[in-house]
Formats: structure tokens, C-alpha cells, sequence
């Protein structure tokens, strides 16, 4: 029954894996500012996690079928395919969280957001992006909202609070780097819990295997074929 059992989580886990990332990518905002600033390897690392969630649907299935068969070579290659499996979900968590969070992204969007709003007067596509993610994270300015007084520029409308109208005192690069750790954060977790889900199956089928092998041990022993 363990083998069954935890098989059953590997396959729901691996549906909310999928539907998270399938949530993330699909996020136009997302998209918007995909399309802007230098965060491709955070649609890597989703990538890599929509992939592993495939796999564990299929190895949860295949785990249960050698189980119920009693599948000595396709059990093999179940327990195989979980350590490695565990090794891309080890890799997979590091990545997610390393990724969205951190100081040093920080300082690194704060410098290409300072790069679009001084394009912002000459390029329409910068000054739409600002107006965007200000209006969405409900920030202003790269660092600070003083951003567009050092540039001696207005603070645009989109600074403005929608619900008190005040400018909006936190930073975009301190805003979106919030925004993708929400998201990093729940992807990450959930391929922690895979992990030791995982670990536990893999237990499971190697005591599963062994009492297969001693059962028919046993019935060699005793003359049945």
C-alpha cells in the first residue's frame, strides 16, 4: 500500500507542480515584463519545473503499474528513473530559489529600470512598460521614487497610489523582485515536497522488490516454479 500511496501524492503533487507553472507563464503581466527586463532564466528554471512535473505523472503511473504486476525490470527502472528524478528535483528547487531572490537581483533590475525611464521621454515602449508596472506592483522608480527627480523628470500618474492617490514609496526592483519570490517560493516548495515524497516511494519499491525476490526465493525452495 505505500508504494500505491505515495505514487497517489507524486501524481497530485505533480499536478499542482504543472498548474503553477502553467499559472506562471500564463500571467500576461508576466509576459509584459518578460518581454522588458533581463529575467529569462526565471522562465528557464518554470520550464525545467513544467518538465519534471510531466515526468513524475508518468513515473507515478509506471510506479503503480510495476507494483501492481509486480514489473521486476520496469520497478528497476522506476527506482532508476526516481533517483534521477530527485536529482533534477534537488537542482530545480536551488534554481527556483536562487533565481527569483536575492539583493543581487535587486541591484541588478534596479539598474535596467533605470535604463527605461531614461529611454521613457524618447521611447514609447519604455514609458509603457513603466506605466504598466508601476500601475500593477504600485511602485515608482528604480531604488526609490526620487528616481525621477535625480533624472529631473516629473513622477509620472502611474506613481500614484489607485486607492489613496500618494506615490507609491516602494521600489520596482524591489516590487518585482517580491513578485517573482511569491511565485519562486511556491514552485520551490512544492518540488520540496516532491522530493520527499520521492524519497519515499523510492523506499518503498526497493522493500517491495526485495520481498517480490524472497518470495520467489521461497517458492524455488519449495519445489514450485
Amino acid at each position: 500500500m505505500g508504494v500505491y500511496a505515495t505514487n497517489f501524492m507524486l501524481w497530485s503533487l505533480g499536478i499542482v507542480l504543472m498548474g503553477i507553472c502553467i499559472w506562471i507563464r500564463s500571467d500576461s503581466a508576466l509576459w509584459a515584463y518578460g518581454d522588458n527586463m533581463d529575467i529569462y532564466r526565471y522562465y528557464q528554471a518554470t520550464y525545467i519545473c513544467l518538465a519534471i512535473s510531466a515526468l513524475i505523472l508518468v513515473m507515478a503511473f509506471l510506479g503503480c503499474l510495476g507494483a501492481a504486476h509486480e514489473f521486476k525490470y520496469l520497478m528497476f527502472f522506476y527506482c532508476i528513473m526516481s533517483g534521477i528524478l530527485i536529482i533534477l528535483e534537488i537542482a530545480a528547487a536551488v534554481l527556483v530559489w536562487r533565481i527569483p531572490g536575492g539583493d543581487a537581483l535587486q541591484y541588478h533590475l534596479g539598474h535596467e529600470f533605470k535604463w527605461h525611464m531614461e529611454q521613457r521621454l524618447y521611447n514609447t515602449k519604455s514609458r509603457q512598460f513603466l506605466d504598466l508596472i508601476q500601475l500593477k506592483l504600485e511602485c515608482c522608480g528604480a531604488e526609490t521614487m526620487l528616481d525621477y527627480r535625480k533624472m529631473y523628470q516629473d513622477i509620472p500618474a502611474s506613481c500614484n497610489s489607485p486607492r489613496t492617490n500618494n506615490i507609491n514609496i516602494r521600489s520596482c526592483a524591489e516590487m518585482l523582485r517580491r513578485y517573482l519570490e511569491k511565485r519562486g517560493g511556491a514552485v520551490g516548495g512544492i518540488v520540496c515536497s516532491l522530493i520527499l515524497v520521492e524519497f519515499g516511494s523510492l523506499l518503498f519499491s526497493f522493500l517491495l522488490l526485495r520481498q517480490s525476490e524472497e518470495y520467489k526465493n521461497d517458492m524455488k525452495q519449495y519445489g514450485y516454479r
